[in-house]
């Protein structure tokens, strides 16, 4: 078998650098027989029930939201655009995965008609904030990308509360949530996966709903997929799931719920990580931020600009000192690099990367 080169710093945002205690907890996993049990067995309904308390705790999320794993963030898409999303429905976007949720929602649109009355999406500016003229008054649901991983930007706590309104407020927060602290109560749906700011192994997803949101799958009634909403929580409710689970990521999720700190603490390192990069990049001449307004900037993932042929410069000197670094996105793919400020990459990692680029800005 040809070895695979390890890279000894990851800043790739997704999947990215595991915490380190993973090690630790995949042994323990195997040797507890968990991975062994099925998942109707009450040895998985405690391991079920744990992790879902714990990770509430730790990440604290209401205690009447109602957590759900599935195998992506992006089933967790297909859930909610056939269980939830009817009546008007309005996407807001600025970026290339914020899209994505769109075009899959129209698609189901197409297959059935007579769910949607209306269902648009809206383009805003990635340097610019959500414009509340642009969002209609009488939707049913609004969808946004809290965090567009593609170009850097996030949606504020601030704005995320001028969008709560009497419309259903679903978030996807895949590349914050473990890495910021999220104000849960401002939003009905928040759908996330395992494999960035979590610090675990890709394959599991999470979806976190309010009270009203199950209220109003409960009045939409959709049963006709393996995966409806209803049959997720009816499931849910006895510690079960309809399908066989990843077991392993639920583990996984379990451990570091307990054993981490809290979101709290986690939430004022990464913004302080994030500032110190951000004041280092702003000293730089070849590269700097994408994104000009810090109160639109993402905190755990950092765009930065630079020139096609020094781009091209900097993604070969940095193979060559064994750091990945994560490659521009969509329409930002030939002029933008990206870091991820993942709180399972520690402080010194940091150090190295911003010596490894300011000797590298030095040479261009």
């Amino acid at each position: 078998m040809q070895n695979v080169l390890l890279y000894m710093l990851n800043f790739y945002p997704g999947p990215s650098k595991l915490y380190p205690q993973i090690r630790e907890y995949l042994t323990e996993a195997f040797d507890s027989g968990i991975l062994e049990m099925n998942h109707r067995s009450e040895v998985f309904m405690v391991l079920l029930k744990n992790t879902i308390q714990n990770f509430k705790i730790q990440q604290h999320i209401p205690e009447d939201y109602q957590v759900y794993f599935t195998s992506s963030a992006t089933e967790c898409w297909e859930i909610v655009n056939q269980s939830l999303l009817h009546g008007k429905v309005q996407f807001l976007y600025n970026g290339a995965f914020g899209k994505k949720w769109f075009r899959y929602a129209v698609t189901n649109q197409n297959t059935q008609q007579d769910k949607f009355p209306t269902i648009r999406g809206t383009r805003f500016s990635y340097n610019q904030s959500v414009i509340s003229s642009q969002i209609d008054t009488d939707n049913n649901f609004i969808c946004i990308d809290q965090n567009e991983t593609s170009n850097g930007t996030q949606i504020s706590h601030y704005e995320i509360n001028k969008l709560n309104s009497n419309a259903l407020l679903c978030l996807d927060v895949t590349s914050s949530i473990g890495g910021t602290k999220l104000p849960w109560r401002a939003g009905d749906v928040w759908l996330a996966s395992s494999q960035k700011c979590l610090g675990l192994p890709s394959g599991l997803g999470i979806l976190i709903i309010s009270p009203k949101a199950i209220s109003e799958a409960e009045k939409w009634n959709e049963r006709n997929h393996y995966n409806s909403l209803l049959f997720i929580k009816e499931n849910f409710e006895k510690y079960q799931t309809p399908y066989t689970p990843n077991i392993l990521g639920i583990y996984l999720l379990n451990q570091i719920s307990q054993y981490l700190e809290h979101i709290d603490q986690i939430d004022i390192r990464i913004k302080n990580r994030a500032e110190k990069l951000e004041n280092f990049i702003n000293e730089r001449k070849n590269f700097k931020l994408l994104i000009e307004n810090r109160e639109l900037r993402s905190q755990t993932v950092i765009a930065i600009e630079a020139s096609k042929d020094n781009l091209a410069k900097i993604k070969q000197k940095a193979a060559e000192k064994e750091i990945i670094l994560g490659n521009g996105y969509g329409e930002w793919k030939e002029n933008t690099f990206r870091i991820a400020n993942f709180p399972a990459i520690p402080d010194n990692e940091f150090d190295l990367l911003m010596e490894f680029l300011k000797i590298t800005d030095e040479s261009l």
